[in-house]
């Protein structure tokens, strides 16, 4: 009995492990001051008049009220959705389609899969510079094609019915080999097993695929589009390197939109405020997804 009183007089911080957190402490702070901190500021700098010069004079919810009623931020939210709602498609698709070709056994499968991932590790500046030149009016190689077979060439980086299809293209090049080895990681894990007994049932491949491969790649699935659709709403550096938003504003994003009042205009308050509005389509944009995985 007075060992037990002795152990109940134990004050409780005596119990705590420290060691763990000071292992986790690093980038704790590091997350603290580069990503709590700077959402903080951001709302901030949002009720805020500021140049970057002086004292910043709080303006309430004016930004707000401004950029709501600027038809370019409007437009850049419109081009957002369009470009995401075009090319995560795409990109799933293409993605699960080449995931499972190389999943079999076919001549030459690890060189085909690095040949396809390759493009996920070059720089997007490398991507937009390139891309810029393969659809280039005079000199580039679509356009070329294009005459060659007859046709007329088109302007792509100075029409607004054909820019977004520019940036499009380059993104689904760039990004399909990263969503390619997701989905080959998913396929490698469903078991064998289920395989077999779908074919001693009698299921061909495309009743295999339909009721035993998409259900257990719902995971994969959900992972891949919400890392899709996140990379969308962010898009900036392809944007800038092709077609800097341009022509009309026909490819202007919402983080274009947020570097030009902030850098070409110094506009930051508004910059801030448009950079909220993102961020709350992030959030919703992960509310939804962890709705849909509780309900799974």
């Amino acid at each position: 009995m007075k060992d037990n009183a002795e152990r109940t007089r134990i004050p409780f911080w005596r119990n705590i492990k420290v060691v763990p957190y000071l292992y986790i402490m690093p980038n704790m702070i590091l997350f603290f001051v580069f990503m709590i901190i700077p959402i903080f500021m951001s709302f901030y700098y949002s009720t805020v008049k500021w140049n970057g010069m002086g004292k910043p004079k709080f303006i309430d919810i004016q930004n707000y009220l401004y950029i709501f009623h600027d038809k370019v931020f409007l437009k850049s939210i419109f081009n957002t959705f369009y470009y995401t709602v075009a090319t995560v498609p795409l990109l799933m698709v293409l993605a699960l389609l080449i995931a499972i070709l190389l999943n079999s056994k076919i001549p030459l499968r690890g060189i085909i899969r690095s040949a396809i991932y390759v493009p996920a590790v070059v720089s997007t500046v490398v991507v937009g510079t390139v891309f810029t030149w393969i659809f280039q009016d005079q000199l580039g190689l679509i356009n070329y094609i294009i005459t060659s077979l007859g046709g007329t060439a088109i302007k792509w980086a100075n029409d607004p019915r054909f820019a977004m299809i520019m940036l499009i293209i380059a993104t689904v090049w760039q990004r399909t080999g990263y969503n390619m080895v997701i989905y080959l990681a998913g396929l490698q894990g469903i078991p064998t097993d289920l395989m077999e007994a779908a074919t001693i049932d009698g299921a061909n491949t495309w009743q295999k695929f339909r009721f035993v491969t998409l259900p257990l790649l719902k995971n994969t699935h959900m992972f891949v589009m919400i890392t899709c659709m996140i990379n969308a709403f962010r898009s900036f550096d392809l944007v800038y390197t092709m077609t800097q938003g341009g022509p009309l504003n026909a490819t202007k994003t919402i983080v274009m939109y947020v570097y030009e009042q902030a850098f070409n205009k110094n506009y930051y308050g508004r910059a801030a405020a448009a950079g909220v509005v993102l961020f709350v389509f992030m959030v919703v944009l992960t509310i939804i997804r962890f709705k849909i995985e509780k309900e799974d």
